[in-house]
Parts: structure tokens; C-alpha cells; sequence
């Protein structure tokens, strides 16, 4: 196919070309998912816009809170998280997320802008209760996450918007965090069920203030089990608890059928995966120097 190629040199010229070409363009960020797409005949862009000519889209800021700008890759954020032991769950779904190749490739925006029901990066994400900044035609916004994927390769974002940077508040001290995924073979597929948690322990070391459980690729797009989180506060998560809280997980998801699995597989998987998370989490949590 043929389209036109335009490398914009700031934000505002990018969002100008959006809102000039509208629904015949599409942006180019790591584009391991945008070229398969348009190989596979699902998008025919006629106009193609490359961010890489923005400067500081690369940027990973740890400095108290996590920005994590739009070019940046997921070999570069596990690379940035090593040794940060409150963000283990980031990484280890970025050191799961396909192979090498692709990891130096792709990004964590694009991997959220997909929408794809088994995005690896977005439950770690949810359970660190990201932001995203966005901007547009009419200037800068933040919004949560949690609600920016609205289906399937759908999302919140609006017409001639870009996606600039991923924000993860400070994490409280006593905070513990984990992701899991299972999938047909390791490293190279995409996954079949995944689960992160995140458990912030108060000063004794055991009563739970805050936990936050997400699941992915068991639903049109990875979601927040809500109720599970809501069992866990305020208590000490016991073996027994994180398998109650998993049975709420289970029964939240909604899978469905494919090549990989069956729909009765999958919620079997969302509830093994979901307690054995909330436990290293807890476990994490209790480690000293975690924070």
C-alpha cells in the first residue's frame, strides 16, 4: 500500500496533521502492532505520522513519581526499574511482553493505545493507578487509566489526541507488587490469563490498607476486580483470604473462547493466578528495604 510519511518536530504540529487528515492517519511509535495491522489489512492508513521527531518522548523520569513519555520502549523501562523493588510488577510484565526484538521496539503507549484485551503492560498499570497525560487541540488533560479502554482496540482518547506520557504516583512505603501471566510458550506469545497485585501493608507488617488487583486477557480489556480489593482492605491477607479474593476475581471476568484457551480455562487461570499474585505481593510487601 502507499500512504505519505510526515516526521513532525513538536506535539502541536503532530495534533495539527491529526486534526488536517482525521481519520486517514495514523501515528507511528514502535509500531510492532501498527504495521502488523496495516500488513494484515485492518488499517490502510493514506497518512503516516512518526512521533520520533519530537524531542523528550523517550524520557523515563523516576524521581519520585514514574513519567514514562510516549517513545519510550519496554526494554527501556525494565532496564530504568531494575533494582526498584515496589515497581517488580512493571518490569516483570515488560521482561514477559514478547520477545527481545519486539521489546526494543515497542512501546508502553502503544501497548495501552491498542486496547488489546491481553495488553501485558496495562495491569501493572491499573494497580499503580497510572495516569495519562494527553494532549490535543485543546491543550493538555490527565485522566486515570482505569476507564481510558473502553473495548476492544477502543479507547477514551479523543479525535487528534496523543497519548505524551504515562504517570505512576510515588508508591507508599510497605507496598509489595507482583504479575503473573500464563501463556502457550514463553516469552513469544501473547498471553492466555495475566494478573497483577499491589498490597500496601500498614506499620505492623500485616493489616492491608490498600490492594489492587487487575487481570487481563479475561475480559475485552484487562479490568480492575474491584470487589476482591474491596475484601482485602483492612485485613490480613491469609492464604484463605487471597483465595476468597480470587474467587471474586473469577467470577468479575468475562473470557471468551479462542485458539489459545477455552472461556472455562481462562477462569480457572484468573483465579490461580490472582491468589498466587496477591500472595508474593503480600510477601513483597513484608520485605524489608522495599521502599
Amino acid at each position: 500500500m502507499r500512504f505519505q510519511y510526515h516526521q513532525p518536530e513538536s506535539l502541536e504540529e503532530a495534533v495539527g496533521y491529526l486534526g488536517e487528515y482525521g481519520p486517514a492517519a495514523a501515528l507511528l511509535a514502535g509500531g510492532t502492532a501498527l504495521l502488523i495491522d496495516i500488513k494484515n489489512g485492518e488499517l490502510s492508513p493514506d497518512h503516516l505520522i512518526s512521533l520520533w521527531g519530537i524531542p523528550g518522548l523517550n524520557a523515563i523520569r523516576a524521581n519520585g513519581d514514574l513519567k514514562i513519555g510516549a517513545l519510550a520502549t519496554i526494554t527501556e523501562l525494565a532496564q530504568t526499574l531494575a533494582g526498584q523493588r515496589p515497581l517488580l510488577a512493571l518490569r516483570e510484565a515488560a521482561l514477559l511482553l514478547g520477545g527481545r526484538q519486539i521489546q526494543n521496539m515497542a512501546t508502553v503507549a502503544g501497548n495501552i493505545c491498542k486496547a488489546s484485551p491481553g495488553a501485558d503492560m496495562v495491569p501493572p498499570l491499573l494497580c499503580l493507578d497510572a495516569q495519562l497525560g494527553l494532549f490535543g487541540p485543546d491543550g493538555q488533560r490527565v485522566i486515570p487509566l482505569d476507564g481510558f479502554l473502553t473495548g476492544p482496540d477502543q479507547t477514551a482518547i479523543r479525535p487528534g489526541e496523543i497519548l505524551r506520557e504515562i504517570v505512576v504516583p510515588a508508591i507508599p512505603p510497605g507496598t509489595g507488587t507482583a504479575f503473573m501471566k500464563i501463556m502457550r510458550r514463553r516469552a513469544i506469545d501473547c498471553s492466555i490469563v495475566a494478573a497483577a497485585a499491589r498490597v500496601t501493608l500498614a506499620e505492623d507488617g500485616k493489616t492491608c490498607l490498600e490492594a489492587r488487583v487487575a487481570v487481563g486477557a479475561a475480559a475485552p480489556n484487562p479490568f480492575r476486580a474491584t470487589e476482591a480489593e474491596s475484601l482485602l482492605a483492612g485485613q490480613e491477607i491469609t492464604p484463605g483470604l487471597a483465595q476468597q479474593a480470587a474467587q471474586l476475581a473469577r467470577e468479575a471476568s468475562t473470557p471468551v473462547s479462542d485458539v489459545r484457551a477455552s472461556a472455562d480455562y481462562r477462569r480457572i487461570l484468573v483465579e490461580s493466578l490472582v491468589e498466587r499474585a496477591l500472595l508474593q505481593a503480600t510477601e513483597r510487601a513484608c520485605q524489608k528495604g522495599v521502599n
